[in-house]
C-alpha cells in the first residue's frame, strides 16, 4: 500500500513540474531572490541570515514565502507570498536564485538561468535520515535534484547527507551562516533580547533544554527534573539558574513547567539566538549539540531513551564518538554536572570536530551572499 501511495505521488509531482513550466514563458527577474524555511513556517535559519545581509542591497528584491503570511512579522523591506499558492510559484519560476533550508516537496523545478542554494537546517547531523529503496528512494532524489549548491558545515555532513542520502554531485559550499553568531560571539545584545523575551531575570543564568523530537511524544513525556539540574548547576557553577525548555517544533503539546524557575522558549524564533545566550546547553541527539560545541561551554546530553531510540532512528555515528557527557537518568546528569571539567571538555570538542571535518569558519554567510551577489550582478 505504502508504494502504491508513494508511486502516485511521484508521478503526481512529475505532473506538477510539467504544468508549472507555464512559468517558464515569464522572463526572469535577475535582481530577485526567493527564501523560505521549514516549507513557509517559519522565518528563520540560514535563510534568515542571508536575508539579513542581502536586505541591505538596494539591488536586490527580496521575497519570502510563508505558510501564513500575515502571522509572520519581517523586517521592513521583504515582500511576503503565501508558500504553494499561484503566485508564490510564479515568483519562484521567475526569480534569478532561490534560497532554502528543507528538501521541500519535489515540484519546483530549477529552469536554466537560475540558481537553487540549499542551505540545509543543519551543519552537521548524527541521526539517520533513511535508508530510502525504490520509489522512495526516487521521490527522495526528486527533492534535491536541482540544487546548484548545497551548504555543508564538516566533510562528515558532505559525505553522509549531501553525496549520500541527498544524492547531490555539484559544488559544495563550505560552512552554514547561522554558525557564524556563535562562533564570532560578536552581538551580546542578544543576550539582553532573550531575557527579555523570555522573561527571566537578568543576573540568571539559563540553561537550555533543547530535546529533539520523538514519533508521537508530547511535552509531558520529557522526564528532565528541572529543580534536580538547577540545584547540581549551582552547586557546580554558583548563582541563580532558570531552565529554558525549547520543544521541537514538530512537538504540538507543551512542556509541563511546575516550576517558577523554568520558562517556554519552544516558540522563541531564532535556535540561534537561544543557544547564544545559554549558559549551558541539555539536548540528547539533537543537531543543536554541534552548533553550541563550537561554544565550548558546557553541554549534556539526556538519553533517558537511548536503547529505544537507537532501535528506532538510530545513528550514523555511535553516540559515544560524539564527545559529550552521556545520562540515563536524572540522577547520572546531576552528577555529570558536577563532575565538569572545562578543560577536559574543551579538548573532546576540539577533537571531535577534527574527527567531523569541521568546515566552520564564521564566514559562511559572507561567502553565500557574495555568490548569491555575483549571480546576479552578472546576469
Amino acid at each position: 500500500m505504502k508504494n502504491i501511495s508513494a508511486f502516485a505521488k511521484y508521478i503526481g509531482i512529475w505532473v506538477l513540474r510539467g504544468l508549472l513550466n507555464i512559468f517558464n514563458l515569464f522572463p526572469i527577474k535577475n535582481n530577485r531572490v526567493m527564501f523560505y524555511s521549514f516549507n513557509g513556517k517559519k522565518y528563520s535559519c540560514n535563510p534568515k541570515c542571508i536575508s539579513d545581509i542581502l536586505l541591505n542591497k538596494d539591488d536586490v528584491e527580496i521575497y519570502w514565502a510563508f505558510k501564513e503570511p500575515d502571522k509572520i512579522d519581517t523586517d521592513a523591506g521583504i515582500k511576503k507570498v503565501k508558500y504553494r499558492s499561484l503566485r508564490y510559484y510564479y515568483l519562484a519560476k521567475t526569480s534569478k536564485a532561490v534560497v532554502f533550508n528543507v528538501q521541500g516537496y519535489g515540484e519546483l523545478a530549477r529552469r536554466k538561468g537560475q540558481v537553487f542554494i540549499q542551505t540545509w537546517h543543519a551543519s552537521n547531523g548524527y541521526k539517520k535520515v533513511g535508508n530510502f529503496k525504490g520509489i522512495a528512494r526516487k521521490l527522495n532524489l526528486m527533492g534535491h535534484r536541482d540544487y546548484s549548491y548545497v551548504l555543508s558545515g564538516a566533510k562528515s555532513m558532505t559525505e553522509r547527507r549531501v553525496r549520500g542520502s541527498m544524492g547531490f554531485t555539484g559544488e559544495i559550499i563550505p560552512g552554514t551562516p547561522r554558525m557564524d553568531l556563535l562562533i564570532n560571539k560578536n552581538d551580546d545584545s542578544i543576550v539582553e533580547k532573550v531575557q527579555s523575551v523570555l522573561g527571566y531575570k537578568k543576573d540568571n543564568k539559563l540553561v537550555l533544554y533543547a530535546p529533539t523530537w520523538r514519533t508521537g511524544r508530547s511535552g509531558a513525556s520529557y522526564i528532565l527534573d528541572y529543580e534536580s539540574v538547577i540545584n547540581a548547576l549551582k552547586k557546580k557553577f554558583g548563582g541563580e539558574w532558570t531552565v529554558a525548555v525549547r520543544l521541537h517544533p514538530n512537538v504540538k503539546d507543551r512542556a509541563v513547567l511546575n516550576s517558577e524557575k523554568v520558562v517556554d522558549a519552544t516558540d522563541y524564533p531564532d535556535m540561534q539566538e537561544l543557544l547564544y545566550a545559554a549558559d549551558v546547553l541539555i539536548s540528547d541527539y539533537s543537531s543543536c549539540i554541534w552548533d553550541y560545541s563550537f561554544t565550548y561551554k558546557p553541554c549534556f546530553l539526556f538519553c533517558y531513551d537511548l536503547d529505544e531510540y537507537y532501535s528506532e532512528k538510530s545513528f550514523d555515528l555511535p553516540i559515544e564518538d560524539w564527545r559529550f557527557p552521556i545520562s540515563k537518568t536524572n540522577e547520572e546528569l546531576a552528577q555529570q554536572i558536577i563532575d565538569y571539567n572545562e578543560d577536559e571538555f574543551r579538548q573532546q570538542m576540539q577533537k571531535h570536530h577534527e574527527d567531523m571535518g569541521a568546515l566552520e569558519d564564521g564566514c559562511a554567510t559572507e561567502r553565500v551572499c557574495s555568490l548569491i551577489l555575483d549571480v546576479i550582478r552578472k546576469a
